[in-house]
């Protein structure tokens, strides 16, 4: 059956699958496919909805199949709920096949016992409204509402290291490191959230809060915070953070960033030592509707020369950081 889906989930799937929660290690990333059968268990929260779906095999035997999608915050704001779905519901779901045989699916749309076909991913126009329209609105709005950085910004453009396509300058030690890296030991597996800089490569709202002598950055991913502190050397270093000192340079938030006990630079594995450093340049446009960000890692034991990361985000009113509430099945 051909989905009116499949084209764009074949785009968004390779970009939020590939990026998170060792999906690059699971799933084939060249093979698509399609299953039906029942529902038999539904586990909707974060970091990814999941269902067990039973089938009947090619063999005429009964199969078990694990079917992983989207987050809740994402469905929910694509306007997919949980009430739609029911164990026992008889479904077919179109998605990247698990590898080496393995019974399971990243899935991106899903056809319903009523014949409705859901989308199950979607990109981040589509999650956020980013239309030329928002952003005309958006640029309209009172200048007060866009001179500063203290609000919620939204996924635009992200540096994607998880997708593997950035090549980084090792050392010998770091290439030993990460060719040592197991994708089943990644930590978000356990809902374990992730430090600096992996927190900042998500396709999630931040949003900035003052707090006079100290900046709230606050993440919905993982309900993630980072205290940045903007007067003297900064204070105690944050578990997976790190210790962050700002200051301004005109439209320019640059943050400073050492102390990190947060072990990768992305969730592929890519190693992190003690001695990693970064600085961030949080660059907002004139007419304050997008956020420009640079990151410059230095660390002289994993890497032989600085690796920089980009990204940006833009901001609509109306939007608001969600409660993530990661959990692990049985919880």
């Amino acid at each position: 059956m051909i989905r009116s889906y499949m084209i764009l989930f074949i785009f968004v799937i390779c970009e939020s699958a590939a990026a998170h929660h060792a999906a690059t290690g699971r799933y084939d990333p060249d093979g698509f496919g399609e299953i039906e059968g029942e529902i038999t268990d539904i586990f909707w929260r974060n970091p990814h909805v999941r269902f067990l779906i039973n089938r009947t095999g090619d063999g005429g035997e009964d199969e078990e199949w694990e079917v992983e999608f989207g987050s809740v915050n994402t469905l929910e704001r694509i306007g997919v709920s949980r009430d739609l779905v029911s164990v026992g519901d008889r479904v077919s779901v179109y998605g990247r096949m698990g590898r080496d045989g393995l019974k399971a699916m990243f899935a991106g749309s899903i056809v319903m016992p009523n014949g409705e076909e859901l989308p199950l991913q979607a990109g981040v126009e589509q999650r956020y409204g980013l239309t030329e329209t928002a952003f005309r609105e958006a640029r309209n709005t009172d200048a007060g509402l866009r001179a500063d950085i203290f609000r919620v910004w939204l996924p635009l453009e992200r540096p994607n290291t998880g997708a593997g396509n950035t090549v980084y300058p090792l050392t010998e030690s770091g290439q030993a490191a990460q060719a040592a890296w197991n994708p089943e030991n990644d930590p978000a597996l356990r809902c374990i959230p992730p430090g600096l800089p992996t927190a900042m490569d998500n396709p999630y709202p931040i949003e900035f809060v003052d707090r006079g002598n100290i900046i709230e950055l606050r993440l919905e991913e993982w309900d993630g915070l980072r205290t940045i502190y903007v007067e003297g050397d900064g204070g105690p270093s944050q578990p997976r953070m790190g210790r962050s000192v700002g200051r301004w340079e005109g439209r320019t938030l640059i943050v400073e960033t050492a102390d990190m006990d947060w072990r990768y630079v992305d969730d592929l594995g890519t190693p992190q030592s003690e001695d990693a450093a970064i600085e961030e340049r949080f660059t907002m446009s004139e007419d304050g509707v997008r956020l420009d960000w640079m990151a410059r890692i230095t660390d002289p034991v994993n890497f032989t020369e600085p690796v920089v990361m980009e990204g940006a985000w833009t901001w609509v009113p109306g939007h608001e950081i969600k409660p993530f509430n990661c959990a692990l099945p049985g919880q």
